[in-house]
């Protein structure tokens, strides 16, 4: 018969033993529930991305929205449309500017260069020179007033075509060539 050592265990080193199985079992139950979590989850992310199309489907399928949406194209046809002619608008405002040498300037450059006791009495403008008629009190002052003219930047050529004495004063006629209008051949 065999003693009963109560105290046995104690004295004893114990041994961890390494079950292989146990192991393998354990690996292959977290491998078996993360691999259904996995599955679980994108199913339930797959059917609420096909409620979510589902919805917008509807919604786009809808006749009032495809209705709003051929009212938007045509808005933005338009808008594109009347940017266009906007752009265009502008650009020719920008061009006539741009060739717009008889103006506000030349006429101020013009009254600038009017000696004292000349008289302007008639200015016909067009695109390619300027007419002035007027009245002086000497031929000094005409030819004064016509070499002023020719030093303005934009005067081409200043040609007196006609003095003439009328009681005390002289009246005269003079064409101005404008530069700019030379160089469009207009």
């Amino acid at each position: 018969m065999r003693d009963l050592n109560f105290f046995e265990p104690f004295h004893e080193k114990r041994q961890f033993k390494f079950n292989r199985m146990i192991l393998l079992y354990t690996l292959l139950a977290i491998s078996l529930i993360t691999i259904i979590g996995l599955a679980l989850m994108n199913y339930v992310q797959i059917k609420a991305l096909n409620n979510e199309v589902a919805s917008l489907r509807e919604v786009a399928d809808n006749p009032e929205t495809m209705q709003k949406v051929q009212e938007i194209k045509e808005f933005e046809e338009q808008t594109n449309q009347f940017r266009d002619e906007v752009n265009r608008i502008k650009q020719l405002d920008r061009s006539i500017q741009a060739r717009d040498i008889v103006g506000e300037r030349l006429l101020t450059d013009v009254n600038s260069k009017l000696p004292e006791g000349v008289f302007v009495t008639n200015l016909d403008l067009n695109g390619k020179s300027v007419g002035i008629s007027g009245a002086a009190e000497d031929k000094y002052s005409v030819a004064e007033f016509a070499k002023g003219l020719s030093q303005l930047m934009d005067v081409s050529e200043v040609f007196i075509s006609n003095i003439s004495e009328v009681e005390s004063y002289y009246t005269f006629t003079m064409d101005v060539t404008l530069r700019e209008a030379l160089a469009d051949g207009n």
